[in-house]
């Protein structure tokens, strides 16, 4: 009898040692994982810029972004850009100094994967050419030159494009660069690459090139549209825009505020906005612009809008504008909108809730270089209104 107990006894301990050990391997949070130790076969480039990408090549990194780990020296890379087994992307961060390198995927770290010189970020400061017609415009084959710092010297770590196409040019010494304007560029920003690091200077305006010329004439005119200061009204709502000029009429919150006419809201972002309505003052001829020189041409100014409601009224009128003048008596009243010396697109849409589209206006040609005010002519008097902008755009035709 004490035999059968003692065997029995002995069978049930069995029983539940077994079930716990199956119980702890059914469960993968109990697993313990023993991961390889990564292996670094080449790191490209072995020198750069802060913010400029590394490529690192091996075995055994794994596919998981989160468990690795890229140190220059002391300081670790924020940014794992790309992540497979064989092939790491890193991204060199800001604080880096030229040492030697380390990598660690899980608790697995390598020291010493390879050294890194960190090189002075170069920098572009002007951007002009030698044309007749001004420092801001090349006809093809005018030379463009390139001023800045930290070039280098080695031409063929260096390239430039004139919005986008690319260019010929001399690699005079460390601070300057002259290139040759290419044929069939389009208006637009001339940008310098050295050694994998992109650099946007300038634009440059070709006067045989039709289409967008906006970047060449204005200033903060899409979103994300930046403010003149860190001044605001109504819990961070409402702010005044940088470079927009604006009469007393716009400025129209209560309480005599100076901020207003650039809005944002985190499902928007920042706009220009005029409103009425929402402790905001009802007003009229309501007037924001800029100045700019234009060039000989016909030009057209397209406004895109968004988030969009105006009360069908009488009081409310919106437009987007261009006139010859450079001050805001060049902007007639609403009443008189007709004496524009110019042309404008008027909002005919009132009565549409959350509207979006481009005021488009006729074309508008200049015989000479011409002061030209470009802008906006609004009264918002009656009902909850507002009209939201999100760019501005400046077409050559």
């Amino acid at each position: 009898m004490k035999f059968l107990f003692k065997y029995t006894f002995h069978l049930a301990i069995l029983a539940c040692v077994s079930a716990l050990f199956s119980g702890c391997e059914q469960d993968p949070k109990y697993r313990v994982y023993d991961y390889p130790v990564p292996v670094v076969e080449s790191i490209y480039p072995t020198d750069g810029y802060v913010t400029t990408q590394v490529v690192i090549m091996g075995t055994n990194f794994g596919d998981r972004a989160e468990a690795v780990k890229v140190f220059f020296g002391e300081a670790q890379s924020n940014k794992v850009l790309d992540c497979k087994n064989n092939r790491l992307v890193v991204e060199v961060p800001e604080t880096a100094v030229t040492g030697n390198l380390s990598l660690q995927i899980y608790n697995k770290k390598v020291e010493n994967i390879g050294h890194y010189t960190v090189l002075p970020t170069p920098r572009v400061i002007t951007v002009t050419s030698d044309s007749e017609d001004g420092e801001g415009v090349a006809d093809t084959g005018d030379k463009v030159t390139i001023t800045g710092e930290n070039f280098g010297t080695d031409p063929s770590d260096i390239s430039v494009s004139f919005n986008g196409t690319p260019a010929e040019f001399e690699l005079v010494d460390e601070s300057t660069i002259v290139a040759t304007t290419p044929a069939d560029y389009k208006t637009g920003n001339v940008t310098v690459t050295i050694h994998g690091y992109t650099m946007t200077g300038s634009a440059m305006f070709n006067p045989n090139s039709k289409g967008d010329v906006t970047v060449l004439y204005l200033q903060n005119y899409k979103q994300p549209f930046a403010k003149a200061n860190d001044e605001n009204w109504k819990n961070g709502e409402w702010w005044t825009p940088a470079v927009w000029n604006q009469n007393k009429a716009s400025f129209n919150a209560k309480n005599n505020t100076t901020v207003t006419g650039m809005q944002y809201k985190a499902a928007e972002g920042f706009t220009l906005a005029f409103q009425n309505g929402w402790e905001k003052e009802a007003y009229t001829n309501g007037k924001i612009w800029q100045v700019a020189t234009l060039r000989p041409g016909k030009y057209r100014l397209e406004v895109t809008y968004a988030y969009t409601m105006v009360v069908s009224d009488a009081g409310n009128f919106i437009s987007a504008l261009m006139a010859k003048g450079n001050s805001e008596s060049d902007i007639p009243n609403v009443a008189d909108i007709e004496q524009l010396n110019g042309v404008c697109a008027i909002y005919d849409k009132a009565g549409t809730n959350d509207d979006s589209g481009v005021l488009v206006t006729p074309s508008f040609e200049v015989t000479e270089t011409t002061d030209v005010v470009i802008g906006f002519l609004t009264s918002l008097a009656k009902g909850n209104s507002y009209f939201k902008v999100t760019e501005l755009k400046l077409i050559l035709e």
